[in-house]
């Protein structure tokens, strides 16, 4: 194998091995707070740093339908109007399981349930 060709394959490993390890810990903390009262609600809507869960999904996934949008909603533990936070972690205690799971009133989004709920959600949205 030739010089050239090998380094093009192991630069291209590198590559997905950074983006992979970059993306994996942003994409698991979508952060959304469980306990808002409508006045926060209101501020927090007027914010560049918090977007509805059904903006994401309609923007990630082209031509799903709402009901379809609610099924991922619900399969990520939120509703399509939850606000997400999408620029960073708002406690970092909040991935910790049992007792001692950080801030109650902070949940973040359910990737794993949400990623098997999509084929689930574009059949709803065929029928």
């Amino acid at each position: 194998m030739s010089k050239l060709l090998r380094r093009a394959l192991l630069t291209g490993a590198g590559a997905v091995a950074a983006l992979g390890l970059a993306a994996g810990p942003a994409s698991a903390h979508f952060c959304f707070k469980t306990e808002l009262n409508a006045r926060a609600a209101q501020g927090m809507s007027g914010s560049s740093n918090w977007v509805s869960f059904g903006t994401l999904a309609a923007e990630f996934l082209p031509g799903l339908c709402d009901a379809g949008i609610a099924h991922l909603a619900t399969a990520a533990g939120a509703t399509p109007s939850t606000l997400i936070n999408t620029h960073g972690t708002m406690a970092g205690g909040t991935l910790k399981k049992g007792a001692d799971s950080g801030t109650p009133s902070i949940s973040h989004l359910d990737f794993e349930a949400l990623d098997a709920a999509v084929p689930e959600a574009f059949a709803i949205c065929a029928d």
